[in-house]
């Protein structure tokens, strides 16, 4: 590869990237902050808590990702045709299709709220179950709004605009930072203040998102009825796409539910530090994070306007970037790791934890994480969701949690066991997702002709 063309391919992806990698640091910070407030105010048994209900809150929103990925790939290849009616339909049926699968999801945690948290952490100290039954109850209530913003955050996303979303992003998170610093630091509402801080934040991003799709959107604006009546033919176009990437994630962020479940069984500190440990991953990986969905997006229209000879070029151009940027922040990170764990509050017993955890992971991520995250949100865009699903789900079970179980429980390695688990679970996905790209077995699989 020349150096005009990875100037050239480096604009391109950063510039749909970039605003992305700036929403992703805003959630981030977002949970971020009100850990740390959490940490300062309340203490361990809410930190605990909080990493508890964060663990089904993953679940629950993975079960949308048929309607929020399903989206973004049928309208970023849709906009690669040029054909925008199709979009806007399709826009307006992943709307609809998240709006009501996410109110039933409501209904469903409302009424076995308590079963839900009793089966999965019965072993958890009873002011730590305490302050996660009042939390998930409060966040329930955010479940729809975060699963239509998301929607329609993919539909923006889908027709190249990422910028929209950011914007958006930092509007909620100003609107958490100004709530929680009154709820949970003037008020002393405790878990109580985080919930509300949580969900109002997120109410006025649906407000916000509603607003630019119907009004201000620029590619494609869904402004009229007729794209929210059902159409069971784009609907299916939809979920054909997307179905196999939300039963992908439901089972992969159950799969890191019951590795949760494994730390609850050590200790409240180690509760604890998976959790701070969790939430500096999730900024750590920024970078990653914005470079698949952007990749996502390049490969979709690459899909659409019928140059399939350069996704492998794309797709593996975004695997070298995703490495250069996590090693860059990483070692940012690590360099100033003192000051970033003091900000949580941890406990010594914590203490204990969490430099091992954080620092093997911002070493190792650069090497295995790009492959084994970015290259199937690539495939995915090609209409490759199968082959995706399966390797997912099934380095999920047979490497991190059958090997972060005899790692950490069976031999006695504790929290890092499990961790290692989940470093494996890498290594296994990027030897298979590799070969699959190179070799084009994703060739074909995108939308057909009458779709």
């Amino acid at each position: 590869m020349t150096r005009s063309e990875i100037k050239i391919r480096s604009k391109e992806l950063l510039k749909i990237s970039i605003p992305m990698a700036i929403e992703h640091i805003s959630v981030s910070l977002m949970g971020m902050f009100s850990i740390m407030l959490i940490s300062f105010f309340v203490g361990e048994h809410a930190t605990s808590a909080l990493g508890m209900v964060d663990a089904i809150t993953h679940l629950i929103l993975a079960l949308f990702a048929a309607l929020t990925t399903g989206g973004t790939i049928v309208v970023s290849q849709y906009m690669g045709r040029g054909d925008r009616s199709s979009a806007k339909k399709a826009g307006g049926q992943a709307i609809m299709l998240s709006a009501v699968a996410s109110l039933a999801m409501f209904v469903v945690i409302l009424v076995f709220r308590d079963s839900i948290l009793n089966l999965l952490f019965a072993e958890a100290e009873p002011a730590v179950m305490d302050a996660a039954r009042t939390f998930l109850t409060i966040m329930n209530f955010s479940y729809p709004v975060v699963a239509v913003t998301l929607t329609t955050f993919g539909i923006i996303r889908g027709t190249g605009d990422t910028f929209a979303p950011m914007v958006i992003s930092l509007i909620m998170n100003g609107f958490n930072l100004i709530l929680g610093i009154i709820f949970i630091g003037v008020l002393d509402l405790g878990v109580y203040g985080a919930a509300w801080a949580l969900t109002i934040s997120k109410v006025v991003g649906l407000i916000a998102s509603g607003w630019f799709l119907t009004k201000r959107a620029k590619n494609l604006r869904i402004n009229k009825f007729k794209y929210f009546k059902p159409d069971f033919g784009r609907q299916k176009a939809i979920l054909r796409l997307g179905l196999p990437t939300s039963f992908e994630s439901g089972l992969f962020q159950a799969g890191r539910l019951i590795t949760q479940v494994m730390i609850v069984t050590i200790s409240t500190a180690a509760i604890a530090a998976n959790t701070i440990g969790f939430t500096m991953m999730n900024f750590a990986n920024v970078p990653g994070m914005a470079l698949a969905t952007g990749a996502m997006i390049l490969v979709g229209q690459r899909v659409g306007r019928g140059e399939t000879h350069d996704v492998v070029k794309t797709s593996m151009f975004s695997i070298g970037m995703g490495f250069v940027f996590l090693m860059a922040l990483g070692l940012l990170i690590i360099l100033f790791r003192n000051p970033i764990f003091a900000t949580f509050n941890p406990t010594p017993e914590t203490m204990e934890y969490l430099p091992t955890i954080v620092i093997s992971y911002l070493l190792i991520a650069p090497f295995f994480w790009p492959a084994s995250f970015v290259l199937p949100a690539c495939l995915r865009a090609t209409g490759d969701v199968v082959y995706p699903m399966i390797v997912s789900i099934s380095t999920m079970f047979t490497v991190r949690i059958a090997l972060g179980f005899v790692f950490g429980i069976v031999l006695g390695m504790g929290i890092a066991g499990v961790w290692i688990g989940m470093y494996l679970d890498w290594v296994a996905r990027s030897a298979f997702f590799i070969p699959r790209m190179l070799r084009g077995k994703w060739k074909g699989k995108g939308l057909k002709a009458d779709e």
